[in-house]
Formats: structure tokens, C-alpha cells, sequence
């Protein structure tokens, strides 16, 4: 464990976890932190000086030490004045003496040459040089699987969702529109997208502003889903940071608020001093805007999207319902853009003409020579002379240009349910009772509406109303009838404490709670013992936070003990089990007592909106625009003419915009938001990349490699926990250990276990673990080949391509760190010998081995090192062809978009400009490196 006295500014120093970080700066030290700059990639660090993060490097006699300005020296002397050393030696370039002190070294040195450790007897246990080959080579699999940022995420693999995520996600700073119908995942698709900027380097920094009501549930979502901590900001938050001077969001990473506390004038200036790579603002319908004004929260959310990178918008309110603002939201996502709005309404006229026009080919009809001509009427940037038709793969490939010409259709992705298989039938189940005497005669004595909708609530009832109140009764009957899993969903903690405490005293029903009061993590056990399936919870009653996005799609019964007024809170209770990967019909029970406001809004919900048995994406604008007459007819259950003609109304109003939806619909931005075929490749990279079988023996070698115990649960489940030998300390492995799955469905389903993968922070952190340190670069083993000389030997070694630069760059996706293994014979001839298994060699008689062929090994280092060169330029080679064809086509494809398309920005083009010119450079300058060597000799008893 470092202290402070062995840190001083100037040093150089090596992150222990963060491999292509290169070679780091120390800026700052204080008492409890050590700063570090890291040139390569142009990032900082802080790091504990109580943490082991961080390796000093410094350079032996004999060493080539690289100046900043390109030219180096070999080491001759050091030494070490105020804590930084300073190395003399000659030039290679002219053979002058020069010094350079540690501050002006090249940021690409790297530490601890393998050959020299080897030389020096510091030998370390033959089979690191394995684990180092396979860390190596699961590192750059991954890398080029295609997958990275998309496989570890805890969801089912829906392929709209997953297309969203890998089309936006892949973007350089992407501002989008995600328009998806309700219960399609536009949270998660939200989340993927965060996730995957974040994990290839493109983002870092990120602001969600949301309703009130979601900040907790988009604080689950992104923790439990994508393994993202989000920082919630609040008044209280505010006032603990304004003693100190500071502002607030330059502390932390990734923030997360109400849109209410953004708006604030001083939280706002506060956020608007602060550079934000993506923005993203959930029902961005909320945000009102007219050409003669806009809100408060319209103005926060204008000031915030002109200073991100990235802006995601999420809304379920179909643009036909207002295209005033529909237009506002694209304001926000690109103002050059969207400037004028009658000019806009004209430009969607013409872009709603193509959509009409390529109806046949959608629905893969005859196309007629009029059809042809009305594309091309609506399309002329397309020479409709070049497809032939008649072949399917054209149609596609077609249908996909006109695509990239669609107006908004970079810009908004809109799924509808109708579009997407996969979804339950809905069954509705109402079950009248009569009142009991005790709540008639309280809600005799108040008019108060809410009373009327939960009678037990009344101020003069005790907690004993569970023994009288008849839905509780025929609950109990329901749940003893049933073996199935039952989720009951109710508005108040209270109410399912004190159902639960009936239950306990009167009935031997299994049965768990999950409400507001609890922790995250009491509410994870309480999910966890409902969703196991023997001996677990036969119900669960939550409070009105059981709707906040949990998966319960194991359970097919819903019971609402109340009902909402709010009929998109309807919707979330029932979406947690009408959700896309639901098995069986969902079964919606609900309880309600006669002649009374719950009959008349069970009424309004059924026969009014058909918010039941589907969902009712207008739902909310009909409950805005007759919501006084419904709290009246709520007010007066028994003028039964009244609340059926309220009713009636709800019908008519739903029926027409719902029509109106439908007319409006258009199906070449629904064909761009679902993927279409163009997801079939994601999808098939994301399941041979997320392999569990092939993760699971990866990752059990490298377990019992660095001391960690994974003791086997049950068939998909393990538990990790710190074993006596542990090598290293494992960033993100608790002290008491975890659960774990290498499984997606185990992982969705039991949502306490972590899930491994290759995207996952635990997995990175292991493999950085070995590849950071010095141990297995040298060592020396017996092995017992029968038909082969006792004394033969051969020199294995490990050579490394490993050029760095931003993470923004996305150099992973055309040259990862690419190794390879290269085996030479005595006489330095190539060999394809594999040596299992493998034995220790004492340590005297290594020594004496080793220099006994000293001169050898280092001609079959150079030997296997050439050889490996000239592999890995080929590879460097490729790489420099696949940066020149995949960027500079798609320089070239946008540039010609953006003539009919002005969606594509000029930033996005700019940002491919100039990755390509740097990765070009970088790869260039990239030259292989030893990363290990490992001698053999057959000692056959």
C-alpha cells in the first residue's frame, strides 16, 4: 500500500485498472489523494493514496528511456533528486549525452521488459504466461465481437430495444427522439444507450432530468439494468454544497434530478457552468412550448440541450396529438434544424407523402409504375431506375436508403405495440362487493372524492378494517384457490402492511411486502424472495412504488386493491406484468365495492378507455380533457345517468384519437425504429459474445488464478467470495463476497444476483489485474515429452500490438490490443508445440538453466520477435484499410444524406473527419512489444 511520501509531482506512475491509459503524470498530492494526468488519452484521475491503484514506473541501466519530443536515450545512470529521477545517457540518434528527467518521458513507455526480468531470475509460476494468453486474447475477442456496451446490461434481448440502442448508441453525441408506445422500453432503450456511450468512451458525463415522481425509479432502473450509480440532486443536496462555494454538478460524474429542481434560476446557472455529454429528459411532453412562449421547464431543459453533446428525449404522446409539440421537442434536439414552424409542417407533409408512397413495398405488395413514380416524386434524390423490384433484397436495401433521406428519421424512433410481437393477452376480472357498514357510514359523513376511492384511509377507522373489509376476505379466498404467483398493487404503504399483518395473524399464506419505507436493498430481498419459486412468496403487496419498473413477468395475476385517477399510472401497475417476453395471459383482478366512486372508475377505465385489456396511449389527454366532469360523477355515484354519459363521453373522445393516431401513422419511421433485418447481425454478435458456457470457464481459470473461491450455488448461480490467497485486491468483489450468473434470464429474473459478461466492471477488473502487473512476463517449466531429447527446449513468448488513444476515437473497433503467441525450437525454427502439462523448475535449477542459455533465449526472443512482427504488421495493415473503407464511406454517405436529409448534422461528419485522420495516425505509429516470455525444457524421466 502506497503513502503520501512516495508521491511527488512530475512522477510517472501506471494505472493497476485501467490498462490503455498509458503512462500517467502525478499533478497534485494532498494528505488523502494523489492526482494524476494522463496525456495518451488526455484524461485525469484521482486516486486514494489507502488504494493500491497505481505502479511507479522507473527505468533500469541499459533501458531505452523515450523523450516526449520523439527521441530517446539508453540509460546509463539515474538518479533521483526531490522524488523524480532524472536518466543520462547517449542519444540513439546522434550518440550525444543527453538527461531527461521523468517528467519528459514519452507517455507510451512501458515497464518491466520481460527479457530482463528473465535475465535477472525474477521468474514467476509458469502458468501466468497462460492466463496472461487467454486474458489477452478473451480481451480482444470481445473487442472485436461486435457487442461491446450491449451484452451486459440485465435485460431481455428485444430486438427493437436493442436495435434503438446500437443505431443511437454508436453515434457520436446522438440527439434523438425516443417516441416508443407505452410498455415498449424506452427507459431501457434510454439506459442501453447511456451505457454503451459510456462504456466505449464516448460519454462521461451525464444529466437525466425527469418528473417528481421517476427520479427513484430511474435511479433503480439505471443501477439495477446497466450497473450505473446515478447521484440524485435535490434542495437538500443544494444547501449541503453552497456553504462550500462549490458547484454541485462539477462533483460528480453522473446526476440525476427532478425537472422542477432544474428549473430553479440558481440550480440552472449552477448546471449550465458545466459541459454535459449527454442530456436526457423523460416525458419531454410536459415541457410546453408555443411560438409565442414556452414554460419554465421548456426554457431550463432549451438553456441545458445548447450546451450538451448528446440530448435524449423520451415521450409516449404520439406527434399527431399536437405537432406544435412535436415540432418544440425537435427545437430541442436541433434548433439550426427546426427554426420555423410552418416551414416544418409543410416539410412533414412531403415526408408523409413518401411514407404513403412506400406502403406497398412495406407490406411487400406488387409495386405498380404509378407507385414507382410516386416514390420518386417524394424521393428525388434516388434513381428509382437502378432497383429491380422484383428481388426482395433490393426492396430492402431500397427501403433502407429512403430511410436515411426520411426527414426525422435520424432524428426520432417510434415502436408501436401493434408493430412488435411478443405482447400478453390482457384478461380483466372485476369482482363488485357490497360496502361494509363501517366505511358507508364514514364516507356518509365526507364528500371527499379520495375517500370515496379508499374507504380504509377514513380517519375514524383503526387498522383492524382488514378483518371487515370484504375485498381483504375475498383476497385471502382468491390467493388459497391459486398456486400461481400474485402481485397485488395498491396506492399506500399503509394499506399493504396492514393487509400483509391480517395475513400473518389469520392465514398461513407466504407473502412479502415491498413500499417506499423500505431500502433499496430491503425491497431487492423482497422481490428476490417473491420471485423464487419454491418456498418462496405466493403475493407480494406493494405500495403505488411497485409500479416503478421492477420485472415481475414470472407472475401472471395482477390485483389493483385500488384503482388510480391517473390513467398512466394505471398503465406502469399493469405494465410489470404485460411486458414483451410475458408467457401467459395477464389476469387483472380488481376488487371494487358497489355503487360507490370505485364502480365509476372502474367504469371509466374499462368502458371508457379500454385501459384494461390494452393499453390507451391517449388515455392522459382524455383525462385532462374531461377530468372535472369525471371528479363529479366520482362525487356522485349514486346520479348513475351521469357517470355512464361521462362515461360515453371518454369512449367517443378515446375512439377518435385513436383514429386519428392510426391515420397519422408512419410506417417508414415505424420500419427504421424496429430494425427490421438490420438488427439480425446485433443480435447474433450479442449471443456468441454473452456465451455463458465459454464465460463461465474463462472466468472460473482466472478465479482460481488470482485466489478468488467461486463455490457453485445451483445449476446457473455461484458465490464469490475472497480467498485466502487472493493475489490482489479486486475492485468491486465486497468483502463478503457476491452472487452471481453468467446467465441473462437467470440475471432478469433474480435481479439480486450480478451478472457477468464482458461488458461487466468485476470481469474488466480481474483481467486489468493480471495484464497490469509484471507477474507472468517470465518464467521457466519443465515439460515431459516422450519423443523428444531430454534438455530440448523451446521459448514461447507473447507479443503485443497495443497502440493508444482516446476512447472517443473508438480505436477498439478496428485494432484492440491484438496479441500473439509465437514458439520457437532450439534452433529458433518455428514450432506449433503445445505443453500441457506443464512443471515447476526449483528455483537454483532455474537459475542455472537460464544462464547456461542465455545467449540462446535471447536469439529465440529476437527469433519469435520478428516473426510475430511480421504477423501483427499484416493485422496493423488491415486495420489501416478497415479505418480508410469504414469511415471514408461513411464520410462520404452522410455527406451526400445531408444534401436531401439536413438531419445529419455537420459535427457528425466533422467527428468521422477527424477520428479517421487520428486513428490513421496512431495505428501508423503503432509498432509490437514483448509482453512475455516463457522458456520450456523436456526433462522426460
Amino acid at each position: 500500500m502506497a503513502d503520501i511520501s512516495e508521491f511527488a509531482v512530475g512522477q510517472r506512475w501506471l494505472s493497476n485498472t485501467e490498462t490503455n491509459l498509458g503512462l500517467g503524470v502525478v499533478m497534485a498530492v494532498d494528505f488523502r489523494s494523489v492526482t494524476v494526468l494522463f496525456p495518451a488519452v488526455q484524461e485525469e484521475r484521482n486516486y486514494a493514496i489507502s488504494q493500491n491503484a497505481l505502479t511507479r514506473l522507473q527505468l533500469s541501466e541499459g533501458e531505452p528511456a523515450p523523450h516526449v519530443d520523439g527521441w530517446q536515450i539508453t540509460v546509463e545512470s539515474l538518479i533521483e533528486q526531490d522524488g523524480l529521477v532524472t536518466y543520462s545517457g547517449p542519444r540513439a540518434d546522434n550518440g550525444e549525452i543527453a538527461s531527461i528527467v521523468e517528467v519528459a518521458l514519452d507517455h507510451s513507455v512501458k515497464l518491466n521488459q520481460p527479457e530482463k526480468r528473465l535475465a535477472h531470475g525474477q521468474l514467476d509460476s509458469p502458468k501466468w504466461f497462460d492466463t496472461r494468453l487467454a486474458c489477452w486474447q478473451h480481451q480482444h475477442e470481445f473487442a472485436t465481437s461486435g457487442a461491446v456496451g450491449l451484452v451486459g446490461a440485465r435485460v431481455e434481448l428485444i430486438p427493437h430495444q436493442i436495435h434503438i440502442a446500437h443505431e443511437v448508441g454508436s453515434r457520436y453525441a446522438p440527439r434523438v427522439l425516443l417516441a416508443d408506445e407505452v410498455g415498449l422500453g424506452k427507459t431501457i432503450e434510454a439506459a442501453l444507450i447511456i451505457h454503451q456511450q459510456i462504456l466505449t468512451g464516448r460519454a462521461q458525463r451525464v444529466l437525466i432530468c425527469v418528473p417528481n415522481s421517476l427520479v427513484h425509479q430511474w435511479l433503480v432502473e439505471m443501477l439495477r439494468r446497466v450497473s450505473l450509480s446515478f447521484s440524485v440532486f435535490d434542495d437538500e443536496r443544494l444547501e449541503a454544497v453552497k456553504e462550500s462555494g462549490e458547484n454541485p454538478f462539477e462533483q460528480e460524474q453522473r446526476v440525476l434530478c427532478s425537472t422542477d429542481f432544474i428549473q430553479q434560476a440558481d440550480v440552472l446557472e449552477f448546471a449550465t457552468q458545466v459541459d454535459w455529454d449527454i442530456l436526457v429528459v423523460d416525458e419531454a411532453h410536459h415541457l410546453h412550448w408555443s411560438p409565442g412562449g414556452a414554460s419554465e421547464s421548456y426554457q431550463a431543459i432549451d438553456r441545458l440541450s445548447k450546451i450538451a453533446k448528446g440530448v435524449l428525449l423520451l415521450t409516449a404522446t404520439p406527434d399527431q396529438l399536437g405537432h406544435q409539440s412535436h415540432f418544440a421537442r425537435l427545437r430541442l434536439l436541433d434548433p439550426a434544424r427546426f427554426h420555423d414552424y410552418e416551414a416544418f409542417l409543410n416539410e412533414e407533409a412531403q415526408y408523409a407523402q413518401l411514407a404513403e408512397a412506400v406502403h406497398p413495398l412495406i407490406e411487400e405488395q406488387d409495386v405498380s409504375e404509378e407507385d414507382i413514380e410516386a416514390i420518386a416524386a417524394c424521393a428525388p434524390g434516388i434513381d428509382m431506375s437502378k432497383w429491380d423490384l422484383s428481388e426482395q433484397e433490393q426492396r430492402h436495401l431500397l427501403l433502407r436508403e429512403l430511410i436515411d433521406q426520411h426527414g426525422t428519421g435520424r432524428l426520432l424512433f417510434r415502436n408501436r405495440r401493434a408493430g412488435i410481437a411478443g405482447f400478453p393477452v390482457r384478461q380483466i376480472n372485476p369482482y363488485p362487493q357490497r360496502i361494509p357498514k363501517e366505511y358507508d357510514l364514514a364516507l356518509g359523513m365526507s364528500d371527499d372524492v379520495h375517500q370515496a376511492l379508499h374507504p380504509e384511509r377514513a380517519a375514524m377507522l383503526d387498522e383492524s378494517w382488514p378483518a371487515y373489509d370484504p375485498r381483504v376476505t375475498w383476497l385471502c379466498e382468491f390467493i388459497a384457490s391459486h398456486k400461481d404467483k400474485v402481485l397485488l398493487i395498491c396506492a399506500y404503504a399503509s394499506t399493504a402492511l396492514q393487509i400483509a399483518e391480517y395475513m400473518r395473524a389469520k392465514t398461513s399464506i407466504r407473502h412479502t411486502v415491498f413500499h417506499e419505507g423500505m431500502s433499496i436493498v430491503e425491497r431487492d430481498k423482497a422481490a428476490h424472495f417473491f420471485a423464487t419459486q419454491e418456498h418462496g412468496a405466493q403475493i407480494m403487496l406493494c405500495s403505488e412504488i411497485g409500479s416503478e419498473g421492477r420485472n415481475f413477468q414470472f407472475s401472471h395475476h395482477l390485483v389493483l386493491f385500488d384503482l388510480p385517477l391517473n390513467p398512466d399510472l394505471l398503465e406502469q401497475r399493469i405494465g410489470r406484468l404485460d411486458r414483451i417476453g410475458q408467457t401467459r395471459d395477464v389476469n387483472i383482478h380488481v376488487p371494487y365495492f358497489e355503487n360507490t366512486a370505485q364502480e365509476v372508475l372502474y367504469n371509466w377505465y374499462h368502458y371508457g378507455l379500454g385501459a384494461f385489456t390494452k393499453t390507451c396511449p391517449v388515455g392522459s389527454q382524455v383525462w385532462h380533457g374531461l377530468k372535472d366532469e369525471l371528479h363529479a360523477a366520482l362525487a356522485s355515484p349514486e346520479d348513475k345517468e351521469n357517470w355512464q354519459d361521462v362515461v360515453e363521453q371518454a369512449n367517443a373522445s378515446t375512439q377518435a384519437l385513436k383514429a386519428q393516431i392510426e391515420q397519422g401513422r408512419d410506417r417508414l419511421l415505424e420500419l427504421n425504429a424496429s430494425g427490421g433485418d438490420k438488427i439480425d447481425e446485433v443480435m447474433d454478435n450479442i449471443v456468441v459474445a454473452e456465451n455463458p458456457v465459454k464465460m463461465l470457464k474463462f472466468m472460473t481459470r482466472l478465479f482460481d488464478a488470482l485466489g478468488v473461491v467461486q463455490e457453485e450455488k445451483d445449476d446457473h448461480t455461484f458465490i464469490l467470495r475472497h480467498g485466502e490467497s487472493m493475489l490482489f485486491p479486486i475492485p468491486g468483489l465486497p468483502e463478503d463476497g457476491m452472487e452471481i450468473t453468467y446467465k441473462r434470464n437467470v440475471a432478469t429474473r433474480l435481479e439480486h444476483l450480478t451478472y457477468l459478461s464482458g461488458d461487466s466492471e468485476l470481469v474488466t477488473h480481474c483481467i486489468d489485474s493480471v495484464l497490469t502487473d509484471v507477474i507472468g512476463k517470465s518464467s521457466i517449466c519443465f515439460v515431459n515429452h516422450e519423443d523428444t531429447p531430454v534438455g530440448a527446449y523451446w521459448i514461447e513468448i507473447i507479443a503485443l500490438l497495443n497502440p493508444i488513444a482516446e476512447a472517443s476515437l473508438q480505436l477498439y473497433q478496428f485494432l484492440p490490443a491484438t496479441p500473439i503467441r509465437v514458439c520457437v525450437d532450439a534452433k529458433n525454427n518455428s514450432s506449433d508445440a503445445e505443453f500441457e502439462p506443464i512443471f515447476k523448475v526449483k528455483p537454483k535449477m532455474a537459475q542455472q538453466l537460464i544462464g547456461a542459455l542465455q545467449v540462446q533465449i535471447n536469439e529465440g526472443i529476437a527469433s519469435a520477435l520478428a516473426e510475430a512482427t511480421a504477423q501483427l504488421g499484416a493485422i496493423k495493415q488491415a486495420a489501416l484499410s478497415k479505418v480508410e473503407n469504414n469511415l471514408s464511406s461513411e464520410i462520404t454517405r452522410l455527406t451526400e444524406l445531408q444534401k436531401v436529409n439536413p438531419a445529419i448534422r455537420d459535427e457528425e461528419i466533422e467527428y468521422i473527419v477527424v477520428q479517421k485522420a487520428k486513428l490513421t495516425e496512431v495505428i501508423t505509429a503503432a509498432e509490437p512489444f514483448l509482453d512475455s516470455v516463457r522458456v520450456v525444457v523436456n526433462n522426460r524421466r
